[in-house]
């Protein structure tokens, strides 16, 4: 029987390290209290909290979930023929028809989905030209890798045009909403202002809140390549572990705060924005297996 590396509760050991957590979550509500104002992206979501005031905002509309789940109609056919190809099993069968029985019924809405005459007559063709498509399949019992990309490639002129609407939709609302809300700060609250965007892990890369705050912000901007770095510094933060208001919120209290105590421990503020075991690790691993890391 394999012996537990946890340490059990009752352990002074433990205890100890309870102590700190403690410590360090008081401390965490101490530095978000005594900060500037702080803005949380989440969701469909602004909160911006400043000067003891709590204030909240759109940052995207509908169209915005209109546009992109019209997208996943043709994502959903690829994921359920998946890279196989050839005659169709009862499973597959079963998921194409339930998805076109759900394109049917939003089909029948679209009229009153209150999108423009261009992007009604978009979702239409992109729900027609999948309906068509699971029909033959259905129809055939079978399909080919090639048909199916034949297909997905048809439909990406309108999924373009509805991800640049999408786009368009969550910016111009996200920049109505932060506007209102800087035109009533001065400038020391504005060289305070701090943002967290709370976003999913394939998201990150490029996430456009992280590139809207941080053009907007004045922080480092790279387009459509932006990502989180490890400057202290920076403004603007996107974590996948900020899922909701509060989280968000304790993780700029966090950043802030390991920022400080990496200055106070090692002498340089970004070191715990790495692991803190990274540097052993490396010289371990060089030993382990002869070869050091190779800058990119």
């Amino acid at each position: 029987m394999a012996t537990p590396s946890a340490l059990d509760p009752s352990d002074p050991i433990a205890q100890l390290n309870e102590a700190f957590l403690e410590y360090y979550a008081a401390r965490q509500r101490a530095v978000l209290a005594g900060l500037g104002p702080s803005l949380v992206h989440v969701g469909d979501s602004l909160y911006l909290r400043s000067g003891g005031r709590r204030r909240v905002g759109p940052a995207r509309t509908r169209h915005y979930h209109q546009l992109k789940t019209i997208c996943h109609l043709p994502l959903a056919i690829q994921t359920i023929l998946g890279d196989s190809g050839g005659e169709l099993d009862d499973e597959s069968r079963e998921r194409l028809t339930e998805l076109a029985r759900r394109a049917d019924e939003a089909s029948k809405v679209l009229p009153d989905a209150g999108l423009d005459a261009d992007q009604t007559t978009r979702q239409r063709r992109l729900l027609v030209a999948s309906r068509e498509f699971i029909a033959a399949v259905l129809a055939a019992g079978t399909v080919t890798q090639a048909r199916l990309r034949e297909f997905l490639r048809a439909q990406m002129d309108d999924i373009r045009a509805n991800i640049a609407d999408a786009a368009a939709d969550q910016l111009q609302t996200t920049h109505a909403t932060f506007g209102a809300w800087v035109a009533e700060m001065d400038a020391e609250q504005w060289s305070q202002l701090r943002v967290v965007i709370g976003s999913g892990h394939m998201a990150r890369t490029g996430n456009l809140a992280a590139q809207y705050f941080s053009r907007a912000l004045g922080d480092r901007w790279e387009g459509r390549f932006e990502r989180e770095d490890e400057d202290p510094g920076r403004r603007v933060i996107t974590s996948e572990d900020a899922t909701d208001e509060e989280t968000a919120f304790a993780l700029l209290a966090t950043h802030v705060f390991d920022t400080r105590a990496a200055n106070a421990f090692f002498g340089e503020e970004s070191r715990l924005g790495r692991d803190v075991l990274a540097d052993a690790a490396e010289q371990q691993l060089v030993a382990m297996f002869g070869e050091r890391p190779k800058k990119r």
